[in-house]
Order: structure tokens, then C-alpha cells, then sequence
């Protein structure tokens, strides 16, 4: 979780953002400089947690999560751990009596199972430097991330431009197949 850079980014961008503006209320109220201080060690402190509940997650294993592509579309299947932190939190939300926490593990088991068909792929996301593809289905559903070895990485890549004929894909070259793609950013400005 720790090596991430999409949980570090959403994190920092959440927490950051909640941080800023409790400072800039601060000020406000307080009409002193000092309620920046009280945002940025708010935000210091939260990031500290993140640190600590993602170096205990990965020092247990991590939450895995299996992806096959099969005959009919992609699928991704929780590991033990995901499955373990979802029913804890359900149970959690029960006992204390936290209709939130209840929620969040019913939301959390509910997305334990992903099953994005061929024809329902609208956006294929492709970074090749990370060798990471995020397929991204119909509004309100999952998308499904496929980290690949140095290997397999092309080999998907193809069979997904073969099988997703109508998806828009980003960031990845163009193949005789694939009609609808865009160049990454990262490409268009020539940084590999």
C-alpha cells in the first residue's frame, strides 16, 4: 500500500485539502497565522496514521487482489485480507452501533467481486512505465487494475485492444486493432 503512488496522491490530496481548509477557518476565526500551524500538524498527524495503517497492512501481506481475464471480460477477486477488513468493518459498524461503519464494510464486500464484460469497457487506461492498466467500465462501476510483469504486460495489452474494440485507450501505442487511442501526457511531452 506504502509503494503506491495513486494511495499516496489520494490521500495526500483528501487529507491535504481537509487540512488547508481547517486552517484557512482558523485564521479566519482566530485572526492569527497560528491556525495554519494547527491545519499543517492536523495534516502531519493524519499522515502519520496513514503511514502507520499502511506499513501494518503491508507487513501482513497487503491486500491482494486476484484478476483473470477470461473468454467473456475482466474479473477481480479480493484476496483474504480485503475480504478480513471489510467484514471487520461491518462487524464493527454492528457492534458500536455505526450505521457509517456498517455502510462502508457492506460497500467495501459488495465491490470484493468485479466482473467487467469485453463490451462494456468504455476507457482503458495504460501506463507503461508502471506496467499498469486500469479498465474502466459503465458509470458507477468498479474499475479493474491489472499490474503485469515486464512479461505478460504486452501480451494483455493486445488481447485487451483486440477484445475492447470500442474502448477508448489512453497512454497506450497504437496497434492495428485499436481505432480510439489517445496519447498519454507523459507521452506527448517525451518523458519515459
Amino acid at each position: 500500500m506504502l509503494s503506491n503512488p495513486s494511495a499516496w496522491c489520494g490521500v495526500a490530496l483528501s487529507l491535504g485539502a481537509g487540512a488547508l481548509g481547517l486552517g484557512l477557518l482558523f485564521v479566519v476565526i482566530s485572526k492569527s497565522a497560528a491556525g495554519l500551524l494547527l491545519g499543517a500538524s492536523l495534516f502531519g498527524g493524519l499522515m502519520l496514521v496513514f503511514v502507520l495503517i499502511g506499513g501494518t497492512i503491508d507487513l501482513y501481506g497487503g491486500f491482494r487482489v486476484h484478476c483473470l481475464l477470461t473468454n467473456y471480460g475482466v474479473r477481480s477477486l479480493s484476496g483474504k485480507g480485503a475480504r478480513a477488513a471489510a467484514s471487520t468493518s461491518l462487524v464493527g459498524g454492528i457492534l458500536t452501533g455505526s450505521l457509517t461503519g456498517m455502510a462502508a464494510g457492506e460497500l467495501a464486500r459488495s465491490e470484493q467481486n468485479v466482473f467487467i464484460p469485453y463490451g462494456e469497457v468504455l476507457k482503458v487506461k495504460v501506463s507503461t512505465r508502471r506496467q499498469y492498466i486500469l479498465v474502466k467500465g459503465p458509470w458507477g462501476q468498479k474499475p479493474v487494475g491489472l499490474s503485469c510483469t515486464s512479461e505478460d504486460f504486452p501480451r494483455i495489452l493486445q488481447l485487451l485492444q483486440e477484445r475492447c474494440s470500442s474502448a477508448q485507450f489512453v497512454g497506450a501505442a497504437p496497434s492495428a486493432g485499436c481505432s480510439r487511442w489517445i496519447p498519454h501526457p507523459e507521452s506527448i511531452m517525451g518523458y519515459r
